[in-house]
């Protein structure tokens, strides 16, 4: 597993200023309220799952989130640190273990998002290499309720966006019986820079894949803690959509992730098991060569420590000039991402776990990297893979004949709707599929493939098999049937997935 020297004391002062940090209310979501409780008086006694619970590293305080309009209620636990913060000498490093902490953990605000440039996406303005935590939303009465756990990967090209968002962590997924956990990780330069000192420094022999090890971390995080918030670390699904694609497929193609997860699904981010989404080892390192030389360190005696040395606002800044042309990506570097995805996928040494993977109708993914993962993961897995697209769109934008577009499905999903569709992201990502008002109303048509939408992941995540009795029956892909689900008003199952996209007007 992943061994590096540990430097637990070096940010202990850190870690005790967030643990006395004095509670200060979250802020109130749109269209939804939060009420705090009372601690748990005894981690010993305590069965029930309350506005505090007991990790392995310490206790932490959340506060229940309602929404009236789906009737749903959650409690949710913010800024939960999976690992220790990734700073100074531990940046470009495997992640750590967290420093313990004794008094309890405010767990109402969200964490910082980790290093990125400007972006629309995720809430909270703050951005830091402090960045390794995640989020628990979740609707159990016990500690021994053994509910199914969904592990969410936020998008963002491995570039940018948080998981810290009211449309990710929202009360319906977990009111139907799921405890939903979204992750923040290393991003751009910070998650995914290769250099050959880091090479020769590394236990392994590679370097490049900080993000996808970050991912692994949150994974074994969640076996030794979902308990305490009723969940099963025995039937664990990952997913993601688009850049949170890539990172399930990551964690799919890593044997470091082996026996963390049970169940996958890639939503919008298919591109990776392509044969040509690939960065090798030698490209990543002369990559981060480039880089040390736009940022005047290359001939420094200890590279490293120069650029360690550096703030992560002038790394990215270098990193994204022409000169350096660096591009995230997880590096094919023998250990963390053995060979290149595709060629994992075709041997079938990837997880064998059942798996969803689909996109949005206006979306040409689906010709492509759709049907080719569902392709290989049918054609080597002993696990069944389902294939969909969505076509759903809010009531104001069907009448404009737009179609779905990249990302739309995640308020559906999520049980977002309707505040989440004329989110900034939402808004902005609208144009791809042709859509052109500002502020999209939605209808009972809506909740109603919301509501549908969520009980079909659920499903999925409890059982393996996303069909729900008396909703719809949702076959397994092959290669030779070429079935799929349309997500849509009505749901309904199809054949012939290239068939499915449906350009913008």
């Amino acid at each position: 597993m992943m061994t590096a020297v540990v430097l637990a004391a070096m940010l202990s002062a850190c870690d005790e200023q967030h643990s006395e940090a004095p509670e200060q209310p979250a802020p109130e979501p749109a269209g939804m309220t939060v009420e705090r409780g009372a601690a748990a008086a005894d981690p010993v006694l305590a069965e029930t799952v309350a506005d505090v619970v007991y990790t392995q590293w310490g206790a932490v305080r959340g506060e229940t989130i309602t929404d009236e309009a789906v009737d749903a209620s959650a409690r949710i636990f913010r800024g939960v640190p999976y690992a220790e913060p990734p700073v100074g000498e531990l940046r470009w490093q495997p992640p750590q273990p967290a420093t313990a902490w004794e008094r309890v953990r405010d767990a109402t605000e969200w964490a910082d998002r980790c290093p990125q440039g400007d972006s629309s996406m995720g809430e909270g303005s703050a951005i830091s290499e402090d960045c390794l935590y995640l989020n628990v939303v979740t609707a159990a009465e016990s500690t021994d309720a053994q509910l199914p756990v969904m592990v969410f990967f936020h998008g963002g090209g491995l570039t940018t966006g948080t998981g810290n968002s009211t449309i990710y962590n929202h009360p319906m997924l977990p009111s139907k019986g799921v405890v939903l956990v979204s992750v923040n990780s290393r991003l751009g330069p910070i998650g995914y820079l290769a250099h050959p000192a880091l090479t020769a420094e590394a236990e392994n022999g590679g370097s490049g894949n900080y993000g996808t090890l970050d991912l692994a971390a949150s994974l074994q995080w969640v076996q030794a803690n979902i308990a305490a918030f009723g969940g099963d670390p025995g039937n664990v699904t990952i997913f993601g959509e688009s850049g949170g694609g890539t990172k399930t497929i990551s964690q799919m193609a890593t044997p470091l992730a082996s026996g963390l997860f049970h169940k996958a699904i890639v939503q919008s981010g298919s591109a990776l098991v392509s044969e040509q989404r690939v960065t090798m080892l030698d490209e990543a390192e002369a990559t981060g060569e480039r880089l040390a030389e736009a940022l005047g360190v290359a001939d420094q005696d200890d590279v490293l420590a120069a650029m360690r040395a550096l703030s992560w606002q002038d790394i990215i800044a270098a990193a994204s000039s022409e000169e350096v042309g660096f591009r995230a990506n997880v590096v094919v570097d023998g250990y963390v991402i053995p060979d290149t995805v595709h060629n994992v996928f075709r041997a079938g040494n990837q997880s064998d776990v059942p798996l969803i993977v689909g996109a949005n109708a206006g979306e040409s993914m689906l010709q492509s990297s759709v049907p080719l993962m569902a392709n290989l993961h049918s054609a080597t897995a002993s696990s069944p893979t389902y294939v969909y697209s969505f076509s759903q769109l809010p009531k104001t934008w069907r009448d404009e004949y737009c179609v779905a577009f990249h990302g739309l499905e995640l308020p559906y999903v999520f049980g977002s709707v309707p505040t989440g569709v004329d989110s900034p992201t939402m808004l902005f990502l609208s144009a791809g599929g042709g859509c052109t008002s500002r502020e999209p109303i939605t209808d009972a048509v809506d909740m109603t493939v919301s509501d549908q939408a969520s009980s079909l992941w659920a499903q999925f995540a409890r059982t393996g098999d996303p069909s729900v009795e008396g909703l719809v029956q949702w076959p397994a892909y092959t290669e030779e049937n070429s079935q799929y689900l349309n997500i849509g008003a009505p749901l309904e199952a199809r054949t012939g997935i290239h068939e499915s996209y449906t350009p913008a007007p």
